[in-house]
């Protein structure tokens, strides 16, 4: 018995000078969630699309789109019982661009090299800064990091059922890779003012893949 009461003893003590000098245990925060209840839900708080390549029409990924509460009363004015024209269409994605409370979810459906998917990036990062949405240095900041942001899987790429995941905040940007089986890859958190911005406006800018389609599935609620 005495034997059992000096073995918790230390255990114990053990356990307590680890909380001293090493702080209390912090578990990795969860990956962001289109369940989120910090976003808007229901009627016109979400858009989803399939990218596919116009060429050979294989299907690349699909992308989710879900809005805070702030942005949703706009894309309800805007689009409920309404059909989609090229001028409602411009104003819901300007009001897309200009959110500061979204998450995007990017879901692979074949796999894709990362130097595909850097090159697609900075495509629309390129369309962006024609637009006037991002300046010139942001796009190239942007375009130069890349490589070294997603590094953790410059070998691997991205296969088949993983996701990209963009929780744009006021205060910034988390960006978290997520592979199929749920290990998580990469997580990474920028605190940069542009960075919000620089996300919505590289799936919404005028020329982008993604701004037809997405803009005109908020209408098909």
């Amino acid at each position: 018995m005495n034997k059992i009461m000096t073995n918790r003893a230390f255990l114990f003590l053990a356990f307590l000078l680890v909380g001293v000098f090493v702080g209390p245990l912090v578990m990795a925060a969860a990956p962001p969630s289109l369940n989120s209840p910090d976003l808007a839900t229901g009627p016109y708080s979400s858009m989803h699309m399939l990218l596919e390549k116009t060429v050979l029409q294989v299907d690349v990924l699909t992308v989710d789109v879900r809005f805070g509460k702030k942005a949703h009363p706009r894309l309800v004015e805007l689009a409920k019982d309404k059909a989609y024209s090229e001028d409602l269409g411009n104003q819901v994605a300007k009001v897309a661009i200009g959110t500061d409370d979204a998450l995007v979810q990017l879901k692979f459906v074949r796999d894709v090299s990362l130097d595909q998917w850097i090159d697609g990036v900075r495509d629309n990062l390129e369309q962006a800064r024609e637009a006037g949405l991002i300046t010139a240095a942001v796009e190239q900041r942007v375009s130069q990091g890349l490589p070294n942001w997603f590094g953790a899987i410059k070998e691997r790429g991205y296969l088949t059922g993983d996701r990209v995941l963009y929780r744009v905040r006021p205060d910034g940007l988390r960006t978290v890779v997520v592979a199929a089986d749920g290990k998580v890859l990469v997580d990474r958190t920028d605190s940069d003012k542009d960075a919000p911005r620089v996300v919505m406006a590289s799936y919404f800018a005028p020329k982008s893949d993604f701004r037809e389609l997405l803009v005109k599935s908020l209408f098909k609620k």
